[in-house]
């Protein structure tokens, strides 16, 4: 029996699931505010302002995915009281 935990047999919790769904919805809302700066918006002001939300949205996106994505330890006690 492989005891061995790789990254691709490490349990992800629900936490980390919900971080890669909501990395995936920064980026997408990403790219449609800068879509939107380049064909739509005419306004300086409106630019500068939503190249702020865009660049916050990416952060976002990748901090919440190097949260989904880490090797994180079980550390729950229930190990340690069945022996």
């Amino acid at each position: 029996m492989n005891t061995l935990k790789t990254p691709l047999t490490t349990k992800k919790y629900l936490i980390q699931k919900i971080a890669k769904v909501l990395s995936v919805i920064s980026i997408i809302a990403a790219l449609v505010t800068v879509t939107y700066i380049f064909v739509f918006s005419n306004n300086e002001e409106l630019k500068l302002t939503l190249g702020v939300v865009a660049f916050f949205f990416s952060s976002m996106a990748v901090v919440l995915y190097a949260i989904a994505v880490a090797n994180l330890p079980d550390l729950s006690l229930k190990k340690e009281f069945d022996k």
